[in-house]
């Protein structure tokens, strides 16, 4: 019986992705935990592996396409082996796909289907629709002639292409919708991409005119969806530069955390002249294995040690209850070209300093790269955000809903310290935990600060 590929859910917030690129054809064979295609979410491109072994059967949702969650994209099974009539390709993400009878589409799809089978991120179709760009027409820079965005900006500069209707972004779906209620499309603010209105603004944009008196006044489209942006005047020779899928998200999801989490902070300074020599003796040691413990691993380990004894740090806010989670996850935060990826070291209290350091090595490297798997992100219980590479001193940092604290993380620096009432030169980090209120307080941080810094202090207790 063919076994479903679905498009994974790759983080708590995620709620679509697109196929980004398919690595195999129909009919070739495939091996269980084989990559058979790349995903691009808001956040990174992520390989997806097969779930059993046998053929490529079918390819249920093309290249460039969004679908929700758990949608089926493609099917696994024998050679020769009969498809079910129930499996059948998908439509794109509902808010694309109607169910009203169809209509003549605007001219922003004109090009869809001389672009259909050409190669192209999605972020480039979406950016193609929006402006009528016929993407057959356009030269393709990225892995074997792949189209990006950039392309189709550059396309657009270079030719004379017609602007969206009415000089409104909106979807296909979205315009339709609004002749139905009788809505003029450019009073609708978008939360699309870049801006962009699809069918749920329109409706969401109804249900406000149904009950208030006068009808709102036109307004311009959010600078990032959920976002209230603020009027802004170009000074000098500005240049404007669209949001990228990754820079929304971090929008929408800074903004969920920042506004509505009462966050309080607690610093702390930690000695760590003995931290520093045990992390030199276990790099000497493991030299010939080709491991190396960062400063950051230890800060991982006595993290997930710590929030032994804190649980109600390792937890989430529920609404009218607080969720101790089970499980010591610790996320990673890291610097990409196009913004913050967080990846996860899971259940980090019961792993080695060594296992922590190749584990992370390896889901650093890949986010960077752009090519995260499955298990790297998502599913995180507590964050660590650390600066300390580029000489930052010390810093608060945001909380990632729906975690209940974050970890900021300075440099080691060398200062002047007394010890036996004598100044020395000491090695010293500062830390300070961002906390929800709703969830701890500044005792129980500050208590958990205390036990962290116990075990860096005597670093030892992290490797027992």
């Amino acid at each position: 019986m063919a076994v479903e590929i679905t498009l994974p859910k790759l983080g708590f917030d995620m709620e679509e992705g697109a196929i980004a690129a398919w690595l195999k054809n129909e009919g070739d064979p495939v091996k269980k935990g084989e990559v058979v295609a790349e995903v691009e979410t808001d956040k990174a491109t992520v390989e997806m592996e097969a779930p059993a072994d046998g053929v490529l059967l079918k390819i249920l949702v093309p290249a460039g396409q969004v679908v929700p969650v758990n949608t089926p994209v493609a099917l696994i099974g024998e050679p020769g082996e009969t498809i079910e009539s129930s499996a059948t390709p998908v439509p794109a993400a509902s808010e694309e796909t109607p169910s009203v009878a169809p209509e003549p589409a605007p001219a922003a799809t004109s090009s869809a289907a001389s672009a259909e089978g050409v190669k192209a991120t999605p972020v480039a179709r979406r950016l193609a629709e929006e402006h009528g760009v016929d993407l057959s027409r356009v030269q393709g820079s990225g892995p074997g002639g792949r189209i990006t965005k950039e392309d189709v900006q550059a396309h657009l500069a270079a030719a004379d292409e017609p602007p969206p209707p009415d000089g409104v972004k909106a979807s296909p779906a979205a315009r339709r919708r609004a002749r139905e209620l009788g809505i003029d499309i450019r009073q609708v603010p978008g939360s699309g991409p870049e801006g962009r209105i699809v069918i749920r603004d329109v409706e969401a944009f109804a249900e406000r005119v149904a009950v208030a008196e006068p009808a709102p006044a036109p307004a311009p489209a959010p600078a990032a969806p959920g976002v209230p942006s603020v009027p802004v005047q170009p000074i000098g020779a500005a240049e404007e530069i669209p949001l990228t899928r990754m820079r929304q998200r971090i929008a929408e999801v800074m903004t969920a955390s920042k506004a509505p989490v009462p966050h309080f902070y607690v610093t702390m300074s930690i000695d760590m002249d003995a931290a520093m020599a045990l992390r030199q003796q276990i790099n000497a040691t493991l030299a010939d294995e080709g491991i190396k413990v960062s400063v950051n691993d230890m800060i991982v380990k006595a993290a997930a040690l710590a929030l032994r004894k804190f649980p109600n740090i390792n937890a989430s806010f529920a609404g009218d209850k607080i969720i101790r989670h089970g499980d010591i996850n610790i996320g990673i935060a890291v610097a990409v070209e196009s913004g913050l990826l967080t990846v996860v070291v899971r259940n980090a209290d019961q792993k080695s300093l060594s296992q922590i350091a190749a584990e992370a090595r390896a889901k650093v490297q890949r986010a960077r790269e752009g090519k995260v798997q499955p298990d790297d992100i998502g599913g995180s219980t507590f964050t660590v955000s650390n600066l300390g590479m580029y000489g930052v001193d010390s810093f608060v940092a945001v909380i990632t809903p729906p975690e209940a604290a974050i970890l900021a993380v300075g440099g080691v620096q060398k200062v002047p310290v007394v010890r036996n009432d004598e100044i020395v030169v000491g090695q010293v980090l500062k830390v300070t935990i961002s906390a929800d209120h709703r969830v701890t307080d500044g005792a129980e941080a500050a208590e958990f600060l205390v036990e962290f810094k116990r075990l860096l202090e005597n670093p030892m207790r992290l490797m027992l």
